[in-house]
């Protein structure tokens, strides 16, 4: 399971340099369109899509990535807090005990323990290590386990039963938190359903009225006719409908996100995969018409 721990700094920064991509491209394809009027592969249409999704693509997997991680850290957690509890009844120190923990597989929190040991062995202080521990992970629950070993740690004696005991209940509320996940997703899939509804009555619209409107008022011209009604610009039409579509994808995808994780950044990935079907789904169907 791949996953990469990304600090706040490089986080602004994909975002930085993804959106100055993003915006050039945008800019290039508004210049061409009043400026220059050069013959492009892409329409200005799809130009705007492609520097839509390089805008937000590479955040989108720096905050899965990331997230994955900070959950892989926080699943560990309460394993190690009990590996600590059965190594206090040795007697051990609690210190003795963080060097042992080290060397054995937590996944992601292996490492952050073996940051811990080496600065104490460097001279820094417990609380120190533990603080720095909290400051890189960033996750509420390795806040709360850094204040608790620190505390832990200044009192001293018997520290096996209240470590089972916080390994327990935070046990208790990762498998509350996981149910909660589990009673949310079909909310998430109705955000998904609700997207490629959207999106097919779009189609259908073009495809079965605006274009057998087109059609008539054509006919109705060569004939030498009269259209009652405005003229219909069909591709002012799909145009607009696509640009709706696009909305309601990136915005329904936040919204997965918020619903699904409890964070608006975990829906970029949600996001860019609606917009990237409705883009699909307008080229295939609309523009370049498969049947």
């Amino acid at each position: 399971m791949f996953m990469l721990k990304v600090s706040k700094f490089e986080k602004k920064l994909v975002w930085v340099t993804s959106g100055v991509i993003g915006a050039s491209l945008i800019i290039t394809a508004f210049l061409n369109v009043f400026y220059f009027k050069t013959k492009l592969i892409f329409r200005p249409d799809e130009l705007m899509f492609i520097a839509m999704i390089i805008a937000l693509f590479p955040p989108a997997v720096v905050n899965f990535l990331d997230a994955r991680w900070k959950n892989d850290v926080d699943n560990n957690i309460p394993k190690m807090l009990k590996e600590l509890a059965e190594a206090g009844r040795t007697g051990i120190t609690l210190t003795r005990a963080l060097e042992l923990a080290s060397e054995r597989r937590y996944g992601a929190l292996s490492k952050e323990l073996k940051r811990i040991v080496n600065q104490l062995s460097w001279g820094a202080t417990f609380d120190e290590a533990l603080k720095s521990f909290s400051d890189r992970v960033e996750t509420k629950l390795a806040k709360r386990t850094a204040v608790l070993l620190t505390e832990i740690h200044k009192v001293g004696g018997e520290i096996q039963e209240v470590l089972e005991t916080v390994s327990k209940h935070i046990n208790e509320l990762q498998t509350i938190e996981r149910e909660r996940q589990s009673q949310i997703k079909p909310y998430v899939a109705i955000v998904y359903i609700a997207f490629f509804v959207f999106l097919l009555i779009d189609i259908l619209l073009i495809r079965s009225f605006f274009w057998e409107l087109a059609s008539l008022q054509e006919t109705l011209q060569s004939a030498g006719g009269f259209f009652m009604g405005g003229a219909v610009n069909l591709n002012q039409v799909e145009t607009i409908l696509f640009h709706l579509s696009l909305i309601e994808g990136f915005y329904g995808g936040l919204i997965a996100g918020k619903m699904g994780e409890g964070s608006i950044g975990a829906g970029l990935k949600h996001s860019v995969i609606l917009m990237v079907a409705g883009f699909i789904a307008f080229f295939f169907f609309v523009w370049n018409p498969i049947f």
